[in-house]
């Protein structure tokens, strides 16, 4: 009688542990992915999260546009990683900034030209460009592949080219929200090439200073689109897209990216300037202008002076 009494005891212990093991599991499964919290925060702009946006991947740390830089940037803290892709010969979409392939990589010839065959048989180029690595260039569905859950990616070089192809490799690894188009092209353009596809996929215009246009090509993507995001260049602090920026755009609570990589991009508010005059003078000074996102090459150093202003604060969006 006892030993049955034992052996009902420790089925009791084992189908409570079960229990607790399903439901734990069940409660992990609703909790938000990172990147669906990124996400939540790119929808609903913040001045007490700044997301942080890595041009090229870690390219410091391993090739530009590599599965190594991205899992860097993955690990650093990085909410986006802005990445660039460019059609093959046979129709794949790999991650290469250049038309071709000479700068990164050790063969030469234009991506257009090869096939992803060929162009997996190179090797890129570390980071100085001037010895080989043992890494590929990566395919868009092996770069969305590990990105997944983890983070978001800024889809350049598609611009309104290659719209369709990287849609349907979105589709096939599951993370068309895990992905951000963007373009120069007005809201009509756009339209008139992918109709309602637009509608399917996150999209962020950009707002140039040398298009005489630009708020009236800005009032016509929020009638259609309703962005929830701009790509926002200025070369000057009076120039109309960063007017734009700090009028209409935070009274509609658009998100204001800037971009600190070259003077012409934001008014000379660089990642240099940041390095050698001191963060406020330029990080600092973008943030007061309204930006809710910063385009950078030195992320570890952005994130810990946004760390140290407690503007990393990633609450759970519902």
């Amino acid at each position: 009688m006892f030993r049955y009494i034992k052996l009902y005891s420790i089925l009791s212990i084992l189908w409570t542990l079960g229990i607790q093991q399903v439901m734990g599991q069940q409660a992990h499964n609703l909790s938000p992915s990172r990147a669906e919290q990124i996400l939540a925060h790119l929808k609903n702009p913040s001045d007490t999260y700044i997301v942080v946006v890595y041009h090229r991947g870690d390219w410091r740390y391993a090739p530009e546009n590599s599965l190594a830089a991205i899992q860097h940037c993955i690990a650093m803290g990085v909410d986006v990683i802005e990445l660039d892709f460019r059609l093959t010969k046979d129709g794949h979409l790999v991650a290469m900034h250049d038309q071709t392939v000479d700068r990164t990589t050790n063969g030469s010839g234009k991506v257009s030209e090869l096939t992803l065959a060929e162009i997996k048989s190179l090797r890129l180029k570390n980071a100085a460009g001037v010895r080989h690595s043992r890494q590929q260039v990566p395919t868009l569905e092996e770069v969305m592949e590990l990105v997944k859950g983890k983070v978001m990616v800024n889809l350049d070089k598609t611009e309104s080219k290659w719209v369709r192809e990287a849609y349907q490799t979105l589709k096939k690894t599951g993370t068309v929200d895990h992905a951000i188009f963007k373009g120069n092209d007005d809201v009509k353009t756009m339209r008139e090439k992918y109709g309602k596809l637009m509608d399917s996929i996150i999209y962020m215009p950009k707002l140039w200073p040398e298009n005489a246009d630009v708020v009236e090509f800005h009032n016509a993507y929020e009638k259609d689109l309703n962005p929830f995001y701009y790509e926002t260049i200025f070369d000057t602090e009076d120039a109309l897209p960063l007017l734009l920026a700090k009028t209409r755009m935070k009274k509609d609570g658009d998100g204001f990216l800037a971009i600190a990589l070259w003077d012409e991009l934001c008014a000379g508010r660089t990642d240099e300037k940041a390095l050698l005059e001191g963060a406020d003078s330029s990080w600092g000074w973008l943030l007061e202008q309204g930006a809710n996102a910063i385009m950078t090459d030195r992320p570890q150093e952005l994130i810990t002076y946004l760390e140290e202003r407690q503007l990393r604060t990633f609450e759970q969006k519902p």
